[in-house]
């Protein structure tokens, strides 16, 4: 049989994959309305629907989180200290038109300005690592057990953990969208050559 990629620009999710017409009428045949698939195949099937449906329309808000840790630079307070408070030179005390020593208003005594820190905003924290949730991840695994070439599976763990992109980001281009197409035909091409087989349902309820 024929291994078939989809075009650049086409997609599974606008509904013009390469093997579209098979992914429609296995998943009909194969997927569940709810819980596991009690095949392979069918689970096989599953899996990428939900990964590609979360990213196209969710920006992988519910597969990918992103840990949230205190700052280091300001220690989660969202102030930087480095700057000198300009009405008291850093001194934090002021000399009052009568001579008298005051503890400087503008600073509190402190000498310095509190100014957002640069490398959180004035957040206090900042993105820690990005994990993917257990429930995805499930699926991500069975995908890992099953596929012959797991080295899509690696890219698409690698796209959904890029710092570099997230919700605000994702472009959601045909180039980003290749990870999710590649995943796909890989899914239809195996199935459509290899025996389906049985498998024990860990749970009733999607």
């Amino acid at each position: 049989m024929e291994k078939l990629k989809t075009k650049h620009g086409n997609s599974y999710w606008n509904e013009n994959g390469a093997y579209q017409k098979e992914y429609d009428e296995l998943y009909e045949k194969l997927v569940p309305r709810r819980g596991e698939a009690d095949t392979v195949h069918g689970e096989m099937i599953r899996a990428v629907s939900r990964i590609t449906y979360d990213y196209f329309n969710n920006g992988n808000c519910n597969i990918v989180t992103t840990d949230r840790v205190y700052c280091p630079d300001c220690d989660g307070d969202g102030y930087d200290t480095d700057w000198d408070c300009y009405d008291c030179s850093g001194e934090g005390t002021i000399e009052d038109d009568e001579g008298n020593i005051e503890t400087c208003d503008s600073c509190g005594g402190e000498g310095h300005d509190q100014i957002d820190c640069s490398t959180c905003c004035g957040e206090g924290y900042i993105d820690g690592d990005k994990e993917i949730d257990e429930y995805y991840q499930d699926m991500l695994d069975v995908l890992h057990k099953h596929l012959h070439n797991t080295d899509i599976v690696e890219a698409i763990e690698e796209f959904l953990k890029d710092d570099s992109l997230s919700y605000g980001t994702y472009t959601f281009s045909p180039n980003e969208g290749k990870v999710y197409n590649d995943l796909a035909d890989e899914v239809l091409y195996q199935i459509l050559t290899t025996e389906n087989e049985k498998r024990i349902v860990r749970d009733l309820v999607e």
